[in-house]
């Protein structure tokens, strides 16, 4: 119960995978109802997330009952069905038998630096749309297709020359779009029958 108001910063996964992580308020058993109801408010944005991370101290020898609090918080605020982590921090200071893991779970120590890798790239699997950097080279007559980069992708750069040559991270979609544009960056996958 350390975070009383949300926090966001940028976090970079890899060089085409930046995400905001919003760190919310944390929840301690029989909090007075008036609280949870004033928080509510700032944790209405879980409904909006594309991933959460529940962090739980690994230390706490009482970790389950306090999940359990988070849990019930989480479904009553509408986000059950969100596609979730758990972190379990403090894993330095684990006194348990076996340390939690599984598919959607991950072991750090924000303090040691261990595991925040391992939950980097779960992040990564998780949100990484298969962006990828390229570089694009429009003649002036799709001089608006730049206006759609702007709007679909992350347009990292452009000059203006024989033709306009855009630096972007696009998604799949837009790749496939503009594939006959693209001399750089991606090679369109090729279909079984090619090899």
């Amino acid at each position: 119960f350390d975070t009383l108001d949300t926090t966001t910063r940028t976090l970079e996964i890899s060089d085409t995978c930046t995400v905001l992580l919003s760190d919310t308020v944390g929840f301690i058993s029989k909090l007075p109802h008036h609280l949870v109801e004033a928080f509510k408010a700032t944790l209405e944005e879980l409904s909006f997330a594309d991933l959460l991370l529940h962090v739980i101290d690994a230390s706490n020898p009482k970790w389950r009952e306090q999940a359990e609090v988070v849990e019930r918080l989480i479904t009553e605020l509408g986000a059950a069905q969100t596609p979730r982590i758990d972190v379990f921090n403090k894993s330095d200071r684990y006194t348990g038998d076996i340390v939690p893991h599984g598919e959607d779970i991950v072991s750090i120590s924000a303090k040691t630096g261990q595991g925040l890798d391992k939950l980097k790239e779960r992040i990564g699997a998780r949100l990484d749309s298969g962006a990828c950097r390229v570089v694009l080279r429009l003649p002036y007559d799709q001089g608006g297709v730049v206006d759609l980069l702007y709007q679909q992708a992350k347009v990292e750069n452009v000059e203006y020359g024989e033709a306009i040559q855009v630096t972007a991270v696009c998604n799949p979609r837009e790749l496939g779009r503009l594939r006959e544009y693209i001399v750089e960056g991606w090679t369109p996958p090729r279909e079984p029958w090619e090899d």
